[in-house]
């Protein structure tokens, strides 16, 4: 198992970079979340730039758990995979963008890993895959070593097979009964990605400074349960990966050439 003092000194780390982040949650202006969120680093999606050059949707794979699945959502068109296909399509036009939700509900790791390993395999492979992992790994009694490395050989495989990567990492709820376990799964995942230098949207470290910040306006996010989101906490999701998917498309700007002497 991890030893506790270096996952914690790891999520301290990570906390440091997310901060860079400036979630500063405005209260009371109706907004669920603010645009300029962003993963660290920043998401790179050369596939992607591609698909809409050559006129063909950009595919998109999001897989996890409930929080995917849109568990707490008061209607499929709620979650957060089709809130956010419908910012893409609004950017991007219609017929832009194919997005897969294969949220199971209550899945852990190992079980996400082989259902990805077996979309990888078959064609055509996504653009971009965007995993929400981690959550119920905690909560089912698992290692945060051991998911260090699933989430690691599912980021590899993504790689191999020629697409980007989002990892998400798990929830902030304020009904977690041991703080400094759960934080060594957070600094598991986030593990992962940064010795890959995958792009990491550090859910946890955002809800958690927004129920301190704002508490009122964090519980609005939260469906009946306090545990799952409910439209407007998808809704905030959606918006925050929409922005760096479509910043991650965009042409770099053309600088002008220097004069001549």
């Amino acid at each position: 198992m991890m030893p506790q003092r270096a996952a914690c000194s790891s999520l301290r780390r990570i906390a440091i970079l997310f901060a860079i982040l400036a979630l500063t949650w405005a209260a009371g202006d109706g907004h669920a979340c603010q645009v300029d969120a962003r993963p660290v680093p920043p998401l790179v999606m050369a596939a992607g730039a591609a698909a809409l050059k050559e006129g063909r949707p950009v595919r998109i794979l999001a897989i996890g758990s409930s929080s995917t699945a849109g568990v707490g959502a008061s209607r499929p068109e709620a979650n957060y995979p089709s809130q956010l296909a419908h910012r893409l399509v609004e950017a991007w036009g219609e017929g832009s963008v194919e997005i897969v939700n294969a949220g199971v509900s209550g899945e852990s790791a190992p079980g996400t890993l082989r259902r990805l390993e077996a979309f990888l395999a078959a064609p055509p492979a996504p653009d971009l895959v965007l995993w929400q992992v981690g959550t119920n790994d905690v909560i089912f009694g698992g290692d945060p070593a051991r998911l260090s490395q699933l989430v690691g050989r599912g980021l590899d495989a993504i790689a191999a097979a020629g697409a980007a990567a989002l990892v998400i990492d798990q929830q902030y709820f304020p009904a977690i009964l041991d703080l400094d376990r759960y934080e060594a799964f957070v600094a598991a995942v986030g593990a992962a990605a940064s010795e890959r230098g995958v792009a990491l949207l550090p859910r946890y470290v955002m809800m958690k400074q927004w129920a301190a910040q704002d508490p009122a306006a964090f519980r609005a996010t939260l469906s009946w349960d306090r545990f799952h989101l409910n439209d407007a906490g998808y809704a905030c999701l959606a918006e925050i990966i929409a922005a760096a998917v479509i910043d991650a498309v965009r042409p770099p700007p053309v600088r002008p050439a220097p004069a001549k002497r």
